[in-house]
């Protein structure tokens, strides 16, 4: 047989064998001390067994530290084994540990609004205090015998046959392409050395002027930072549209039909591989009319077609598909000599 009887302190409710009567031992749930009761016992003695029992147990009751009515594990008494009976909790306990649950949730979510609290004023430091990408700078324009641009294709890594690539290549050598508007003109040819070539002119009402960014020290550690993440979204665009053009062009030829549209791979193409990451995302205004960047010389300077004859002109960050600014900077150009070194 065994004894079963019930901790005072946890109530949870204990078995030990019938040689543990009377002995002393710890609660395998709350660690509280306590006597096991002896049935066995006379009548007359039973009550002071329980009565030693109550004494040693509140004794030790200020070194527990358990809610009342929780049930707990316990530890037997030195060389006895004792089976604990686990009781359902109480709808007080349940609710008790509910509460500490949802109690939990209060400090992650403040934690988070401390971190997004953080993120804002760094963010709003580095705009307010950080390099000034703005002010004034110097453009110089292109004269007419200059005013011409040339760029080689990479066709490397397209992932396409050499035999497409080639039969698209000979095709614009014997017959260059050429897309023109009062913007610009743009001419897609085969050079004797192989390959293809874009050559970009400024159009009937436009002229080529050369920005000068050298003059803000801002502006250039701004390329140095970012000019590779600018740069990967204009490089991605132009590979993926440049293996979309050799495919169209030599289905084009094998098969005949609508000539694929030029005027689109002007843009993504042409335009593309003339300038890098931040003419990629900048623009010039004019009497609030946009006019793109058409060549970065990876000297300092920026190039951008805009009205004949305009003297100043405002450049700033372009507005991408998804809405978002890359470019945070916005300047001012005079327009007040001839350029000399293209």
């Amino acid at each position: 047989m065994a004894i079963q009887f019930d901790c005072p302190y946890c109530t949870s409710t204990l078995k030990v064998p019938d040689a543990s009567a009377g002995k002393q031992g710890d609660c395998p749930r709350c660690g509280t001390k306590l006597v096991i009761p002896n049935p066995f016992a006379m009548s007359e003695q039973a009550a002071p067994a329980a009565q030693e029992t109550q004494a040693v147990s509140q004794t030790q009751a200020p070194a527990m530290d358990a809610p009342a009515g929780a049930s707990q594990e316990a530890a037997p008494p030195a060389g006895d084994s004792v089976a604990v009976q686990q009781r359902p909790l109480s709808t007080a306990t349940a609710q008790y540990l509910r509460k500490r649950r949802r109690s939990n949730v209060g400090p992650i979510l403040l934690i988070i609004l401390c971190f997004g609290l953080m993120l804002g004023s760094a963010g709003y430091f580095y705009y307010t205090y950080g390099p000034r990408l703005e002010g004034n700078l110097v453009g110089a324009r292109l004269s007419p015998e200059d005013a011409s641009l040339e760029q080689l294709q990479k066709t490397s890594d397209l992932g396409l046959s050499e035999d497409v690539i080639q039969a698209v290549n000979n095709s614009f050598k014997e017959t260059p392409r050429r897309v023109q508007s009062d913007l610009m003109e743009m001419t897609f040819f085969g050079p004797e050395q192989g390959g293809l070539k874009v050559r970009l002119k400024p159009g009937a009402k436009t002229e080529i002027v050369r920005v000068d960014l050298t003059g803000d020290p801002a502006l250039l550690e701004y390329i140095k930072q970012h000019g590779t993440q600018l740069d990967q979204p204009r490089y991605t665009e132009l590979q993926s549209q440049l293996a979309a053009f050799y495919t169209d062009w030599n289905r084009f030829l094998q098969e005949g039909g609508p000539m694929p549209d030029l005027i689109n791979y002007r843009n993504t193409i042409g335009l593309n591989s003339l300038i890098g990451g931040l003419g990629y995302h900048m623009e010039a205004r004019v009497n609030n009319r946009v006019f793109p960047c058409v060549h970065d010389d990876y000297d300092g300077g920026l190039y951008f077609l805009v009205p004949k004859g305009t003297l100043q002109f405002e450049i700033l960050g372009s507005q991408m598909e998804n809405g978002w600014t890359k470019f945070p900077g916005k300047y001012t150009v005079q327009v007040t000599q001839e350029y000399q070194g293209h």
